[in-house]
């Protein structure tokens, strides 16, 4: 009897510790083992273009190296999520990675921004996409992305900004009255010449250049025109405005990176590392794509370096009015800023 009872007892044990363990399982799912597949939705917006087709690569060779495990899925569109809410679906897990622009969503990551600074930025896409890697590694930066459960997933920062539409701007004096789609910090050395700033997502600005609500865009030279087909509602591009770039890049939720195995963490990393290249290869295949396409239906612009120094001379108090509000909201803002002129000193030379 006494055996038969120890034997129950044994039977009853193994029977709790499985169902324990399958209990743990389900108040875990992101625990993974060596064979499960791992999805990844990423949420886009737009369609397919020179900032985003490096992930499709991506996307296929950590299918390959994973031999199946890992499966990410882009979804274009905004199907996802609203383009202005991208990093609040990331903050709540609704999907694993996304675009992200940090003039789509004001005050959420207010010190990210000093990357729009006017200005303030190289002219080589491949050092802009090194520089937000650089500023990403700033612990204050860290510590806002941590604010909406958000790590870097990728470095690949969009090209200097162009400028086009159905005004001809030849001199800064010309942008008086122009309402003109441009980012928020960069916007305010053109209102100190007259421009009527709208910022309005970019999925928006081919139906407002074409009923004329918007005169003039600036988007990232040249594919963003081009992917949007803002060149066929438009006359005129001025190709040397550059005056500078949108804090974009590309985010992972935290929990869902945490949760990767450990070998596909250092398969993405390698890819990470090479990111700045890969996706300034990329811009520069874009190039020899679109300005023959332009150049057949545009008229091109080039503003005069004495006339474009005007818009220089105004960049500074644009600088220091955002440090001077960075500070007012017990942010470090001259901190990150001189941290981000020297990081530019070391991968640009100035």
């Amino acid at each position: 009897m006494a055996k038969w009872k120890m034997i129950r007892k044994s039977v009853f044990l193994s029977v709790l510790v499985v169902f324990c363990m399958g209990l743990l399982f389900i108040c875990n799912p992101q625990t993974s083992s060596a064979s499960d597949k791992i999805t990844w939705n990423i949420s886009l917006w737009g369609g397919e273009r020179d900032w985003t087709r490096p992930l499709h690569r991506w996307a296929e060779d950590m299918k390959n190296q994973t031999n199946g495990r890992w499966i990410i899925k882009l979804h274009y569109g905004a199907v996802l999520s609203p383009s202005k809410e991208n990093i609040d679906g990331i903050k709540a897990g609704l999907f694993e990675g996304c675009q992200f622009c940090g003039s789509y969503a004001p005050g959420k990551t207010p010190l990210s921004r000093v990357f729009e600074l006017p200005f303030i930025l190289p002219q080589d896409p491949e050092q802009i996409s090194q520089m937000m890697a650089a500023l990403w590694e700033h612990p204050a930066i860290k510590k806002e992305l941590l604010k909406w459960n958000a790590v870097p997933l990728f470095p690949a920062a969009i090209t200097q900004y162009g400028l086009m539409g159905n005004k001809k701007i030849v001199k800064a004096e010309d942008f008086d009255g122009i309402r003109i789609r441009i980012p928020g910090e960069m916007a305010r050395v053109v209102t100190q010449f007259g421009a009527v700033p709208v910022m309005l997502p970019v999925a928006d600005l081919y139906e407002a250049m074409d009923k004329g609500t918007i005169d003039m865009g600036t988007l990232p030279w040249p594919f963003s025109f081009g992917a949007f087909k803002i060149h066929e509602v438009s006359k005129y591009v001025t190709t040397n405005f550059s005056p500078g770039s949108n804090s974009c890049a590309f985010l992972a939720n935290k929990d869902a990176w945490d949760a990767l195995p450990d070998d596909f963490k250092e398969m993405h990393k390698k890819w990470y590392q090479k990111a700045p290249k890969v996706w300034g290869d990329e811009y520069k295949k874009g190039e020899k794509k679109w300005l023959p396409i332009y150049k057949e239906k545009l008229e091109f612009v080039r503003f005069p370096d004495e006339e474009r120094a005007k818009l220089l001379s105004k960049a500074e108090g644009v600088h220091k009015r955002w440090i001077k509000l960075m500070e007012k909201r017990k942010l470090p803002g001259q901190e990150v800023y001189d941290y981000f002129l020297a990081k530019r000193k070391e991968i640009a030379g100035f």
